[in-house]
């Protein structure tokens, strides 16, 4: 037979070692009393204790069982010592913490209570004996079961957060995943647009070969400069690590579109103002359609979720990069929350990132909420 190994840890000796040292104290302390049966009746119980958080039925069961009938046999009187006591308590309070079936737990204290009855002889003893036996039993036994429950309820609730916490990973996985695979037909366009530019070029200089150098270089010229940004763009795409299933012909909006964009969603019942420093030509193609995506998101979840705020949205071009902002100027209601197209921050997150840029979303010094994003601009392409 394979007995089961325990490890013993501090939680199960601690408890025991200080009711032994406290019943040996005890025993040493009282004159008139044989020490060696005394010493065994405190220590055997605590010793038994060590096991009831494993075996409980058992381990705590005979530990309260050499307390209730263990003192007439070893010749010791019933109110000699008081340390057997707390022993009882922790042995009944085992039973209702550690073992699991309120049946068998409950059988063992009443199985107790008889036997110390039936121990102190076959007269039917009083009602009073019988409600004191009773109370030093399943006074702490119920107390057991009532942390047994709570447990059990910490347990559940702390399963049910590790399932939502879960869940909500999943969730913000497959919100990227889709937001990825949109960007990734999105720059597919652009590289398409981009190698076409090449071949019309090509062609061109083809046929002036010979004839219009300077319409040959510019043309070259074209082809290198559309060969770098498809370039670009390929390895950002690239960098996705998406499969394709399909691909938008239809023409790509930009930044240069912002305020058509604001018009619709102003026609829209949105009030909503736009604001822009510094052009908008020459971005590179990726850029330029991120920009106008990452504000139709903000646009359309703040129609959705913040209806009546005042949206403010700012265009501003520098030498080193270009931004956006939507600021919500009335309201605590955040302009953008998770949902609507794109899945909201996350579908920014996504788009900043893939050209290296910066997001910050956060509630606006003035009330309501704001977002920014910054992409970097490359000079040379």
């Amino acid at each position: 037979m394979d007995w089961p190994r325990w490890s013993i840890s501090r939680e199960d000796w601690l408890l025991p070692a200080a009711l032994a040292v406290v019943g040996a104290v005890e025993v040493l302390s009282v004159s008139g009393l044989a020490a060696a049966p005394a010493i065994a009746y405190v220590l055997v119980p605590c010793v038994l204790l060590l096991g009831r958080r494993h075996l409980p039925l058992l381990f705590a069961t005979g530990a309260a069982a050499v307390v209730t009938l263990g003192a007439a046999p070893l010749g010791i009187e019933g109110d000699a010592l008081t340390s057997p006591l707390p022993i009882l308590f922790a042995a009944c309070f085992a039973l209702g913490r550690y073992e699991p079936s309120v049946w068998r737990g409950a059988a063992a204290v009443a199985a107790l209570d008889v036997a110390r009855h039936v121990a102190g002889g076959l007269a039917i003893p009083a009602l009073g004996d019988v409600l004191w036996v009773a109370a030093l039993t399943f006074v702490p036994w119920f107390f057991g079961r009532l942390v047994l429950a709570h447990v059990h309820q910490r347990d559940l609730l702390a399963d049910q957060a590790v399932r939502l916490v879960e869940e909500q990973r999943h969730v913000a996985e497959h919100a990227v995943a889709a937001e990825r695979r949109r960007i990734a037909r999105e720059l597919h366009d652009v590289i398409a647009h981009s190698i076409s530019v090449m071949v019309v070029q090509a062609g061109a200089a083809q046929s002036l070969l010979g004839r219009d150098e300077r319409a040959v270089d510019a043309s070259l010229e074209e082809i290198q400069r559309a060969g770098r940004e498809a370039l670009a763009e390929t390895g950002r795409l690239l960098g996705l690590l998406r499969d394709e299933d399909d691909s938008d012909v239809s023409p790509q909006p930009a930044a240069a579109d912002l305020p058509s964009l604001v018009d619709a969603y102003r026609g829209s019942g949105l009030d909503v103002a736009l604001a822009m420093e510094g052009s908008t030509d020459g971005l590179p193609a990726g850029v330029d359609l991120s920009l106008y995506r990452i504000v139709e998101e903000g646009l359309t979840n703040a129609l959705k979720h913040a209806p009546g705020a005042r949206v403010q949205v700012c265009y501003r071009r520098s030498a080193g990069g270009v931004e956006v902002a939507l600021t919500s100027t009335s309201g605590g209601t955040p302009v953008l929350v998770p949902g609507g197209h794109g899945h909201g921050l996350v579908g920014m997150r996504e788009r900043v990132a893939v050209f290296g840029g910066s997001l910050s979303a956060g509630p606006a010094p003035g009330g309501g909420f704001s977002v920014r994003a910054a992409l970097p601009l490359e000079e040379s392409v």
